[in-house]
């Protein structure tokens, strides 16, 4: 154990010696509470507006109107025939048009565009509030109560599995947990990358390998480094990105309902998936970086890692299963955290079990994968003393 450990701060002396490398595990983090800012000011810009102008065939009612001018910040109605509109709006002097024919209000938007899509669920908004209005006016005016008529049935919502998030606070957290999981998948690869096949080229392997360290003592040190680094990385990304949670929580609108409380038990257990994440992908780099020869093939071995963190991301937008995505090295580790931080321990209770088969197949190919090191680095072991016996 304490030769693992000599080895362990030989490897982290030479990660923290390499300012490419310090600048991935100290940088890259930062990345994460720069996008969580500005998709705060990219989510809240798509709401707001310089002003739209729309256009109407008929003319308004007063109440009819103070409800759209109390949904809209700034509105401009444009009144004129349904032909001058339709050439108005092909020539985007408005937004959007609406015609009337009897009761029945036509609303004529383009929603390929997200200011159409915008328009269409304010304008749809203004309109269900108009018909309450005429409804609510209707019943009063014939002596009936509006109580009886429009409340017989209440319902309430009981947001199961949700943790007092919206859709868009779900998405940016959802967001910086799999890209936390993308940067220590990335720090793990050129980690590995350069504590083997760099020390080929450079020469130093051979070295190494004539220290009085056995096989696995090397492999230790190795992964233990490679462990400390992610740590660190992924640490600093979450230090940094409390704050900027923070930020749009107060200045964002669209973010305004985020809820940052957070209790001791996720937090441990955030932790320790981060380590069991960095230990996964420290052994399966490597593997694939022991067996390559440069250090560009050993690159190209590993970057298929990156693409396998982003899975989450992809499998959300397509509603794909997240017990699918626990069987998918790297990606089932951004999977625990999204279900850890967004829908709770208690969900992760009813995985356990599968959750330990998973495991065990883990273990079974981590032990199998550094058997082979060991082999590998026996082998080479025995070359470099052999080649040295015959230079003396």
């Amino acid at each position: 154990m304490s030769n693992t450990l000599i080895s362990f701060k030989k490897e982290l002396k030479a990660i923290f010696r390499d300012k490419k490398f310090l600048s991935i595990i100290l940088l890259m983090p930062l990345i994460i509470p720069g996008f969580i800012i500005m998709f705060g000011g990219l989510y809240d810009s798509m709401l707001e507006s310089d002003g739209f102008e729309i256009g109407v065939n008929y003319e308004m009612a007063a109440e009819e109107k103070a409800i759209f001018e109390s949904t809209f910040k700034d509105i401009t109605f444009v009144n004129k025939t349904e032909e001058e509109l339709k050439e108005d709006f092909d020539n985007k002097e408005i937004q959007a048009y609406i015609t009337k024919n009897e009761d029945t209000y036509i609303l004529n938007v383009d929603t390929t565009e997200s200011t159409g899509m915008q328009l269409r669920e304010m304008i749809g908004s203004c309109y269900t509030q108009y018909n309450q209005y005429l409804g609510t006016t209707y019943v009063v005016e014939n002596g009936l109560d509006p109580e009886k008529a429009y409340n017989s049935v209440k319902m309430e919502v009981n947001e199961l599995n949700a943790q007092g998030q919206d859709y868009f606070s779900n998405f940016i957290i959802s967001f910086a947990l799999i890209y936390l999981v993308m940067i220590v998948t990335i720090t793990a690869m050129n980690t590995s990358t350069d504590l083997i096949a760099g020390e080929k080229e450079r020469g130093t392997f051979e070295t190494i390998l004539t220290f009085p360290l056995k096989s696995t003592e090397i492999i230790g040190g190795k992964l233990l480094a490679i462990v400390f680094s992610c740590v660190v990385s992924s640490l600093i990304g979450i230090c940094t990105s409390i704050p900027a949670f923070m930020y749009i929580k107060k200045h964002s609108e669209t973010f305004a309902n985020l809820n940052l409380t957070i209790d001791v038990k996720t937090i441990l257990l955030a932790i320790v998936t981060l380590i069991l994440i960095s230990t996964m992908v420290g052994v399966i780099s490597l593997f694939l970086t022991g067996r390559a020869k440069t250090f560009k093939e050993a690159q190209s071995k590993t970057s298929f890692l990156s693409f396998l963190s982003l899975i989450p991301m992809f499998a959300n937008l397509m509603n794909v299963s997240n017990e699918v995505l626990y069987i998918i090295p790297v990606a089932n580790g951004g999977t625990v955290l999204n279900d850890l931080f967004l829908k709770g321990i208690s969900l992760m209770k009813r995985k356990i079990l599968f959750l330990h088969w998973i495991c065990v197949k883990y273990k079974h190919l981590t032990v199998s994968w550094l058997l082979q090191q060991v082999e590998i680095l026996n082998k080479t072991t025995v070359l470099v003393l052999m080649r040295r016996k015959s230079h003396s």
